[in-house]
């Protein structure tokens, strides 16, 4: 049976109701990172061609309108828009991720570096994932809140070493696929704590999670120097007899 798990550790102006599917997230993916809000929502940020409904996750946007006083947890990032390269989303039923390459512009000193979005399909079409009623209801002592979030500022973390997420058998029996996302901080002495699941998938969650504490990357960097980050990763299990949507 073939397998494929993939370890993923980040347009036009208006998009009608048809334009549903690849073409619409790469667009809207394209957009936010244009106005660097691939890893928070700061509405003050949006222009005002991008209504926050039409971008935004509906229970995100709620989150957010019912705490207007949380700081952002990202870095300020460059006030001059760099090239965002959107390569093509993987879809799997109502949830997509997909991944962005980031160049600053000629002059900003923020090194190169790559974004994975996630993106729910809504009635209303695609909407960006950012995970905030789940991540405010995990202890802040528990998910490293005080640390940043990986964004656009930065350069992400690479992994150096550690083991793979292979599939259980009880989850190869039943079938198990769909995209597991799972926060952790990455710390500037290369080790993987405080991880906590944020839409998990039976049977998958503890080999993830293991796979990660035994794990090894090159921290994330900020204007040169290595930081602790919280890192969302992004886990693709597909079963391959079974057609990508």
């Amino acid at each position: 049976m073939g397998l494929l798990l993939a370890w993923l550790g980040t347009g036009c102006a208006s998009l009608s109701r048809g334009m549903r599917g690849p073409g619409e997230i790469t667009d809207k993916a394209r957009r936010l990172c244009e106005h660097h809000l691939l890893a928070w929502p700061d509405l003050a940020r949006f222009p005002a061609d991008m209504r926050p409904q039409d971008y935004v996750r509906p229970e995100d946007l709620a989150w957010l309108q019912a705490h207007p006083d949380v700081p952002p947890p990202v870095v300020k990032p460059p006030s001059e828009p760099g090239l965002c390269e959107v390569l093509p989303p993987s879809i799997q039923g109502d949830f997509a991720t997909v991944a962005v390459k980031l160049r600053p512009p000629k002059d900003a000193d923020a090194p190169p570096g790559d974004f994975i979005a996630a993106f729910q399909e809504t009635s209303e079409g695609w909407r960006i994932v950012y995970w905030l009623p789940e991540e405010a209801a995990v202890p802040s002592q528990a998910s490293g809140a005080n640390i940043p979030l990986f964004s656009e500022a930065m350069k992400q973390p690479q992994k150096l070493s550690g083991p793979d997420v292979a599939y259980t058998r009880e989850a190869l029996q039943q079938g198990v696929q769909g995209v597991m996302v799972i926060r952790c901080v990455i710390t500037r002495a290369r080790t993987v704590t405080h991880c906590h699941t944020l839409k998990p998938l039976p049977l998958m969650v503890q080999p993830a999670l293991d796979a990660l504490w035994s794990s090894r990357f090159a921290p994330a960097t900020l204007d040169g120097g290595f930081v602790d980050v919280r890192y969302t990763f992004h886990f693709n299990l597909r079963m391959g007899g079974l057609p990508p949507r």
